[in-house]
């Protein structure tokens, strides 16, 4: 009977991950359920979405940490014009579609889960630590489920989405907090 429930518990959070990592309409049950458990106290390990952990299979580089665990990116004139220029960049080369749920690095067309990881990829490549580069789930007012890059700085949180050519700070982002990537290891996902 433990045994049942243990794999009713799994299929429904892998369910709510996939529908979530693949940028659709995500059950308001699920959401609702994530939500309540993250009003109730701090942020505390959770599943990765499931497409991330096939992600990772094929492109472990960029899964792994890279620079220090708790580092936080300067926001220098020179660091913000590089966060604004990949935003841009990758916003347009990347022709929006919903006709792959895979993550992929700079294809021609994809949604929010190639955006992000086409984002992630140019600022590591520019020398960016992985621990200031975390990918976060969201939901948007009409509960559909979305990814977007989040760039910590030292002055505050910098939201990097395919929606807008806008960089906000978190607390402009008009989204619900889902769960995000861990500072300390790209592999370890947590509650927002």
């Amino acid at each position: 009977m433990q045994m049942l429930r243990l794999l009713a518990r799994l299929s429904l959070a892998l369910a709510a991950a996939a529908a979530i990592a693949g940028c659709t309409t995500a059950n308001r049950a699920d959401i609702s359920a994530v939500s309540t458990r993250i009003q109730a106290g701090s942020a505390k390990a959770t599943l990765a979405p499931l497409e991330f952990v096939s992600f990772c299979m094929h492109n472990g580089g960029q899964c792994r940490p890279a620079g220090q665990p708790s580092a936080v990116v300067e926001a220098s004139p020179e660091n913000l014009a590089v966060i604004e220029e990949v935003n841009r960049q990758v916003n347009l080369r990347i022709r929006p579609s919903s006709a792959s749920t895979d993550w992929r690095i700079n294809p021609a067309s994809g949604n929010c889960n190639d955006y992000v990881v086409s984002k992630r990829y140019e600022l590591l490549q520019r020398g960016f630590p992985s621990s200031a580069l975390l990918i976060n789930v969201v939901t948007t007012a009409s509960g559909e489920g979305h990814l977007v890059l989040v760039v910590k700085t030292d002055r505050r949180d910098l939201v990097l989405d395919n929606l807008t050519s806008t960089i906000r700070g978190v607390t402009q982002a008009p989204y619900t907090w889902v769960k995000r990537q861990s500072a300390s290891d790209p592999l370890t996902w947590e509650t927002a």
